[in-house]
């Protein structure tokens, strides 16, 4: 991929979900990377989940 298109799809985790997957590739003109948008957005909201939940069972 080239530079500019990884760092949209990247972007896509810290969107709105599939709504802001949407904004953010429409908004680009990037609409043909929606796949890799939506593996992007489950697995960041993934572990941004599992990285909280360690992070509140270490602090409590």
């Amino acid at each position: 991929m080239y530079p500019v298109e990884a760092a949209i799809v990247t972007s896509c985790h810290s969107g709105l979900g599939g709504t802001g997957d949407v904004a953010i590739l429409s908004a680009s003109n990037r609409m043909s990377l929606m796949p890799f948008a939506q593996i992007a957005t489950r697995i960041g909201g993934a572990s941004t989940v599992i990285a909280a939940t360690l992070l509140m069972n270490w602090v409590v």
